[in-house]
């Protein structure tokens, strides 16, 4: 465990609310402390209101921020006193104590604080951190005996019992503070939730944190050995793709599949048999639901026992009033060790991913120390269905229209290929650029938009990369194949072998080699689409660009047979033919001026020498094929789509 404090970085926080935020940072960064999100962490101050009276206030972290990458704007002010008499209270529904905790907020626009206000604004200290280190929780939910914890801190260290958190918790910690629990010990240890460690030095407290966690992990590294999950396994592609298809169909909606590590194969079917009693702590049922599915040869057999279990688990709670979630799993563990998170977003399905690798290393630990107590099911379906939980993920915005889809462009490096890349990432999908361009890789990095350097003529290398795309995200959907180049033109009489065969071997072959890999892919993707680039020379070729104008047609005649062959599978094929797209690499300002003067244009005339005299952008070209991937065309396959401001030749 390491201690991060830096004695350079903390004197140049300003202020208490500073300090707290630099070591908030200090724990949000390690993920043996806290995953995406968790955990929360306060500071207690004073402040003048508007009349010049001074009062006690406190800075709580504000839902929906990360630790590890927030400062002072993601603490939420509040008045302290308020809390404290909501502490005070008999009983408190959850959207009353959400309400008066808003109440008690200094800037009302402010995000809500963290549903553990209360319970900071209990423990007398200045700074309180609180987190969800990995040592704790696999200690505090095995099976060892209670005295263990004596054995590993002596009595530096308290330990309560579960609570729902919220505000049975701010009771329990209240009533802790009252009998003077806290003036006797450095820590407390909140058993199936984590670690609480305080002090009035921003310093102290965070020292103690990384102590207690530290001892924790000794005692479990001594005694049980360093039991770290295995790397992610390479997958097969094909199967991963099936599961894929198979979790969405049961989610209803296009899910991404990440990969997250690997366990012993014998140890597959024990891990999901002790996940069935708890989770790791109550926020992780939230991310990857209370259990995993188990998987063997027979991908369906395994997702129906799962979506059985989980009805089940639903109907004990015996309650109408509740909606059950879709019927598809977070994470699956198969029956090799292997295991996948799947979500709806690539963000979602990263955090199940850590989430399930976290799951996967104290469960091995509690394997050694005889077994798991996590929270009973009805803690865990009241946390999962818990109002206040709900309604955050109702306010999620529903994303942009190629969520959870994922795209394989080929020619991503420049011009239309990269026009469309960033346009189908925009809309929500996940975008692979193939480019034999090594600049490929420079593609700016963004979540879910990535580079490769392939050469779509090597059969080998194009399987490899599409088998890569698949095990980095589970599947394929769209395939844009774009990849091109345009010889020199040449009479045919006058056509050398090299120059007709480099055509055909790029904008013909490497089409094919393309398609015939992908096609099992797509198959099992959601509203699956392929879209071929060809060009205007197909309907209206131009003499002296054979080479060219033959294997645009050779493309296009792919696209037509594509589109009888996949039509049953559910797949669309089209093709678009765009022309004279000057905004691309190909066109130099000295290849444009060439051109032009050889019409008798100039440089604008002809840009625009089409009959709606408008020019060609790539962004054209991008806005054309979002529209024949996306839903707009879902009933139309086997079209050729001119977009060419209307050739008179072509018309």
């Amino acid at each position: 465990m390491k201690n991060r404090w830096n004695e350079q970085d903390a004197p140049a926080c300003g202020s208490d609310l500073e300090l707290r935020a630099y070591s908030s940072r200090l724990i949000g960064v390690d993920p043996e402390l806290v995953l995406h999100g968790g955990g929360n962490t306060s500071v207690k101050t004073r402040r003048t209101d508007i009349f010049g009276n001074d009062f006690d206030a406190i800075y709580v972290k504000a839902s929906g921020f990360d630790l590890a990458q927030m400062w002072v704007e993601g603490f939420t002010g509040l008045e302290r006193g308020k809390l404290l008499a909501l502490s005070e209270l008999p009983a408190l529904s959850d959207p009353d104590m959400v309400r008066e905790v808003k109440r008690a907020q200094l800037d009302p626009q402010a995000a809500n604080a963290s549903i553990e206000a209360i319970v900071h604004a209990v423990i007398p200290h200045k700074y309180v951190d609180h987190s969800h280190a990995d040592a704790i929780l696999t200690i505090s939910n095995s099976m060892l005996s209670p005295e263990t914890w004596q054995e590993i801190f002596g009595d530096s260290v308290a330990v309560l019992p579960y609570v729902k958190p919220g505000f049975d918790l701010a009771k329990q910690i209240a009533a802790f503070a009252r009998e003077g629990g806290f003036d006797h010990c450095n820590g407390l240890v909140l058993e199936n939730h984590g670690l609480f460690t305080f002090d009035d030095d921003a310093k102290v407290s965070y020292d103690r944190h990384i102590e207690l966690v530290a001892i924790a992990q000794k005692f479990l590294e001594e005694r049980y050995g360093k039991l770290t999950p295995g790397a992610a396994q390479t997958d097969d592609p094909l199967a991963l793709a099936q599961l894929r298809r198979a979790v969405g169909d049961l989610a209803g909606f296009p899910v991404l599949s990440r990969p997250s590590c690997s366990v012993p194969a014998k140890f597959a079917e024990r891990l999901v048999e002790l996940t069935k009693t708890g989770t790791v702590t109550p926020e992780h049922v939230i991310h990857n639901k209370p259990f995993p599915a188990l998987v063997g040869p027979d991908v369906a057999t395994g997702l129906a026992r799962f979506a059985e279990d989980y009805q089940a688990y639903f109907d004990r709670a015996e309650d109408s009033t509740l909606q059950r979630m879709p019927l598809n799993p977070h994470w699956v563990v198969a029956h090799t060790g292997s295991i996948r998170s799947f979500g709806p977003n690539l963000k979602r399905t990263d955090i199940s991913a850590d989430v399930a690798r976290t799951t996967a290393k104290v469960l091995r630990y509690a394997h050694e120390t005889g077994g798991w107590q996590g929270l009973s099911e009805e803690d865990l379906r009241g946390l999962e269905y818990w109002e206040l939980e709900q309604a955050k993920l109702k306010k999620q915005p529903k994303g942009p229209e190629l969520t959870g889809k994922i795209a394989v462009v080929t020619g991503a490096a420049t011009g239309i290929g990269r026009a469309i890349a960033h346009r189908l990432h925009a809309q929500g999908a996940v975008v692979v650029g193939f480019d034999i361009n090594p600049t490929i890789v420079d593609i700016p990095s963004e979540a879910g938009l990535e580079g490769m350097v392939v050469d779509v003529t090597d059969r080998g290398a194009v399987e490899a990369a599409l088998a890569q795309v698949v095990q980095s995200y589970g599947g394929l959907d769209i395939l844009v194949s774009n990849a091109g180049t345009f010889t020199a033109g040449a009479q045919v009489e006058d056509m050398e072998d090299e120059n007709w065969a480099r055509s055909m071997r790029i904008n013909l072959d490497a089409h094919m080699i393309l398609s015939r890999a992908a096609v099992p892919y797509v198959r099992l993707g959601f509203d699956p689409s392929i879209l071929f680039m060809a060009s205007r020379n197909v309907p209206a070729p131009g003499a002296g660009a054979s080479a060219y104008s033959v294997a645009k047609a050779g493309v296009t005649q792919l696209m037509r047979v594509l589109a009888l062959e996949l039509a049953e599978s559910g797949v669309t094929v089209n093709a678009l033919h765009p022309d004279a797209v000057f905004d691309t690499d190909l066109w130099t300002d000295e290849a444009l001026e060439r051109s032009a003067k050889r019409y008798g244009l100039t440089v604008e005339e002809y840009k625009t020498r089409n009959l709606m005299k408008a020019e060609i952008t790539s962004d054209h070209v991008a806005n054309a094929a979002l529209a024949l991937v996306g839903g707009d065309f879902l009933r139309t396959t086997g079209a050729q789509i001119p977009l060419d401001g209307g050739n008179d030749r072509v018309i």
